[in-house]
């Protein structure tokens, strides 16, 4: 088991509590971020912009498609990491499902753009099993646990899992060569 550095943990959280947030973005601030920090401007940048988080889709799809991209493949990433497309669909990040696909294929993602489409497909079809649904409908954490007995997603969670986290490579080589999407609004 890996022994946490507790000196590097406090830094790192206090780096991340004290880290600038941006209200407005322009070139000159995309081209000072460092790699490491640049998806997680976007991110906080985004989030300036939603006051009420039943209008996230739709202040998200009312920003520009660089915004679109990093704000949709940041919550798959992330809600795949944490729970797999189960949680992804389960939770309101399920939302942006269309909105990843597209940008997955703006950054050529293709083999997550495929493992995602047939998630979607699976998640589809789902939709018309009542004792998933039963279990989706009660949103409790025990009915959720109860639902990845149930999903067939877990085949696209182990294809994701195995690309082995490229997806924020691929963001930045798109952020970095198309900076002129990621300036206003």
């Amino acid at each position: 088991m890996k022994r946490i550095d507790h000196k590097k943990f406090e830094k790192f959280l206090n780096d991340f509590n004290n880290r600038t947030i941006y209200k407005e973005f322009s070139l000159e601030i995309l081209a000072a971020l460092p790699d490491d920090k640049i998806e997680q401007a976007i991110i906080d940048y985004i989030d300036t912009k939603i006051l009420d988080y039943d209008m996230e889709l739709s202040v998200v799809s009312n920003m520009s498609d660089g915004f679109q991209m990093v704000y949709s493949t940041w919550a798959l990433e992330g809600q795949i990491n944490n729970g797999g497309f189960n949680q992804f669909f389960f939770n309101p990040s399920g939302q942006f499902a269309d909105m990843a696909l597209l940008s997955l294929d703006m950054i050529g993602a293709t083999e997550y753009y495929e493992i995602l489409q047939k998630a979607i497909e699976i998640h589809g079809h789902e939709k018309d099993n009542k004792a998933l649904q039963g279990l989706y409908s009660q949103r409790t954490h025990q009915a959720f646990s109860e639902t990845y007995k149930i999903t067939s997603l877990g085949e696209c969670d182990t294809a994701f899992y195995k690309l082995k986290n490229r997806l924020s490579e691929l963001r930045l080589q798109y952020i970095r060569s198309n900076p002129h999407l990621f300036v206003g609004s």
